[in-house]
């Protein structure tokens, strides 16, 4: 038991080192292990990579793209 609560933490608390879609993968994984609901977790994780593979952003980072737009150069 302590091991299985000790590779969570690692998990949970590595996450920001990780690939982001790594970091997503291992959340929905978990979550849908945790709450039972594991096809919204498994639709939630195709999506993810689905997107990642057509505009090599993850979805997180497409949104706040579209919030925050980059300045153009000549505007910095």
């Amino acid at each position: 038991m302590r091991r299985i609560v000790g590779a969570l933490l690692v998990i949970t608390f590595l996450n920001g080192c990780s690939l982001p879609l790594v970091g997503s993968v291992t959340t929905s994984s978990i979550t849908g292990l945790a709450t039972g609901n594991y096809q919204p977790s498994i639709l939630s994780t195709a999506i993810d990579f689905g997107v990642h593979e057509q505009t090599g952003k993850t979805p997180f980072q497409l949104v706040l793209e579209w919030q925050w737009p980059p300045k153009p150069a000549h505007l910095s």
